[in-house]
Order: C-alpha cells, then structure tokens, then sequence
C-alpha cells in the first residue's frame, strides 16, 4: 500500500526523509519508520509549517488542520446605516476558533458527537 504526504498527497518513497507529526518531529527515512505510518508528512511540509505556522484556535490553542473548517469572530461597529464589516481585511482582533470550540460556544449543551 502506497503512503503519502498528509498534507501535499506526495508518495513516500524508501529515501524520502520525513516527520511523525504524532512524536518528536524529528527527520527520519520513511524506510526506517516502524509501526503507525498515518501521521506523516515530507520534510518539505514539515520546513514549511515551521516557516508558516498554522493557524491556531484562539479558545483551546489547539492548530486548525490543513482542509478543516474554522470560524472568524470578528469585531463590528454600528453605524447610522447599520453596521460595517470588512470581510476581506484581516484584523488583530480576529478570532480563529475551531468546530469544536464553536459548537461548545453556541450550544452549551454541546456534546461532542461518537465517531
């Protein structure tokens, strides 16, 4: 069974040096990984999320995942003609919270559904 990159698709090769994103990070060849394999990424994702890191979510801290659905609170004010937000200018004032936090925050209620 072929195995790839989690986060670009690309195949994993024998030489290919990669990261467990589940363990140390620590740059290992694919050929000397031993046991779950589905936490891996190339070497090239790995540089390049330590360069960009993800977002975040700003409730539980937790990084929102590549391709996961996230919510934007953003801070509005209201104006003679209702009020006025830019949805394309990101602010600091931003808040990045994920699904889970989300649901937590609207239904108090909310238990997290079996999977």
């Amino acid at each position: 069974m072929k195995e790839c990159c989690n986060i670009c698709g690309r195949e994993l090769l024998e030489d290919v040096l990669v990261v467990d994103t589940s363990l140390d990070m620590k740059p290992i060849k694919f050929k000397d990984v031993h046991g779950d394999k589905s936490d891996l990424i190339c070497i090239e994702c790995a540089i390049d999320s330590v360069e960009n890191p993800p977002f975040v979510c700003t409730r539980c801290g937790q990084p929102i995942e590549f391709n996961e659905k996230f919510y934007v609170f953003k801070e509005a004010t209201t104006k003679p003609g209702g009020p006025r937000v830019d949805f394309k200018e990101t602010c600091l004032d931003d808040k990045y919270i994920c699904s889970t936090c989300f649901d937590e925050t609207m239904n108090p209620e909310y238990e997290e559904k079996e999977v």
